[in-house]
């Protein structure tokens, strides 16, 4: 054997037996590594068990909430159909008041729930990240030997090895590491996948808790309503039931009036007219089938939810997200785009506005319903600040439910939670909620029963 063929034998054998040292060793800090892993994951499996009691012990509260609400919305129509005197008036105040105040407790359970499901979903990201990283450092190092000992062919691997069964070895600790690249590979991607899934559910959760806090400031609003609503009548009255008829047969609308509080609603910084709401509400279900008052009650429940329609600016307020559609939106229609009301962003939490017109239609949806609208207001392009064409918005939204252009209460209410959150809309349904209680009230007013 020459010096030259004796030296490269040499050097081959000693990377074949450095190489199978390798494998060994890898392999070897692999399974301490997964040890490892298995060990961390012993606290954290421990911290999600207890994470999930009392994520469970938040949805059976909320149940039980959602049972007494229930019974309060049973007594106040069995109520409402009793005669009109004082003491049904005042019963119906003390009820709604009651149900208001379980509703706040609900949505206090729902955001206290959604924390502790966005802590889940945040630590559980976390881990992925982790476990990706330490998977990544531990494929490189492996590549690299496998890439170097792949550079020599089956013949010089044989060559450099004195027996036939140390060839084989070799090579048996090879393909078992190649097996192991292929395990590692495809645990990294579902590990990629599991973060994805993970990071959509932080996000659908931190959405829900935004909706929320906005229901959570929007009860508070209606509760402090109703309380002074009943006091008005008190004082009013005097607690007598001779002057509350009197007020009655003078004032059909109890103070305050469902006109009232339409007036808030703004389209261009003009407030909206109670009878122009109507005629836009009555045109619109005519050629849609939605019930008229199910649209005037999500304008309510609409304006209250987003009390500083027409406060805000797109610079400010709106989501970058959004930005690029409403410039399209306002240069078809020919505004100018600072110039454009857009609901404020909150100053409570974080979070964006950016929603246009009395319908609050965040931008990127009034371009998928734009072109709908038109058709049924007749013009092209419709506009998000013009009540009619805010109003055929709705409908064009609510009608997506199936039954609810044929009135179904069921369906009706379904469209209301959809029309707020999309498919998360049980989680939230105060929304639903209120909206049917206000259509029950505007059903009233249109039908000339108030």
């Amino acid at each position: 054997m020459d010096s030259a063929y004796k030296t490269s034998f040499n050097f081959r054998n000693r990377k074949a037996v450095g190489l199978c040292g390798f494998l060994l060793l890898a392999l070897g800090l692999w399974a301490g590594v997964s040890v490892s892993r298995a060990e961390d994951a012993a606290p954290h499996a421990a911290d999600k068990a207890r994470n999930q009691e009392l994520v469970n012990q938040k949805l059976e509260e909320i149940k039980s909430i959602q049972a007494q609400i229930g019974q309060y919305q049973a007594d106040l129509k069995a109520r409402q159909k009793e005669g009109k005197t004082l003491e049904n008036q005042i019963a119906v105040y003390d009820g709604s008041i009651r149900m208001n105040e379980l509703e706040i407790r609900e949505t206090k359970a729902g955001i206290e729930k959604a924390e502790l499901e966005i802590a889940a979903a945040e630590e559980t990201i976390a881990e992925n990240g982790k476990s990706i990283e330490a998977d990544k450092a531990a494929l490189g190092d492996l590549l690299r030997q496998l890439y170097e000992f792949q550079q020599d062919s089956w013949i010089e691997i044989l060559a450099a090895n004195e027996s036939l069964s140390a060839f084989f070895n070799q090579v048996g600790a090879m393909e078992a590491a190649q097996a192991k690249l292929i395990e590692t590979v495809a645990a990294m991607k579902q590990e990629r996948i599991d973060l994805a899934a993970r990071s959509e559910e932080l996000a659908r959760s931190q959405e829900d808790y935004q909706l929320l806090i906005e229901m959570r400031l929007a009860q508070n609003a209606s509760l402090s309503s109703l309380k002074a609503q009943k006091k008005e009548i008190l004082e009013l009255t005097e607690g007598e039931e001779g002057r509350y008829q009197a007020l009655v047969a003078e004032n059909q609308q109890l103070l305050p009036s469902l006109r009232a509080e339409l007036r808030d609603l703004q389209s261009l910084g003009s407030d909206i007219k109670f009878d122009d709401a109507i005629s836009a509400a009555k045109y619109i279900g005519t050629v849609t089938g939605v019930r008229p008052a199910l649209l005037l009650a999500i304008l309510r429940v609409e304006s209250g939810l987003g009390t500083n329609v027409g406060g805000g600016t797109y610079l400010v307020d709106m989501n970058p997200s959004q930005r690029e559609a409403f410039l399209g939106i306002t240069s078809e229609l020919g505004y100018d785009p600072g110039a454009m009301p857009v609901s404020k962003k909150p100053k409570s939490y974080a979070g964006w506005g950016g929603a246009m017109g009395a319908a609050q239609i965040m931008p990127t949806t009034w371009l998928g319903l734009r072109d709908e609208v038109g058709r049924l207001v007749k013009k092209s392009p419709a506009d998000p600040w013009n009540l009619t064409d805010a109003v055929a918005a709705l409908a064009v939204k609510l009608a997506r439910v199936n039954g609810v252009t044929s009135g179904n209460p069921d369906s009706e209410y379904e469209a209301a939670g959809i029309y707020l959150a999309g498919n998360n809309w049980r989680k939230l349904t105060f929304y639903p909620d209120k909206v049917m209680y206000y259509a029950d009230l505007y059903q009233k007013e249109l039908d000339g029963q108030r």
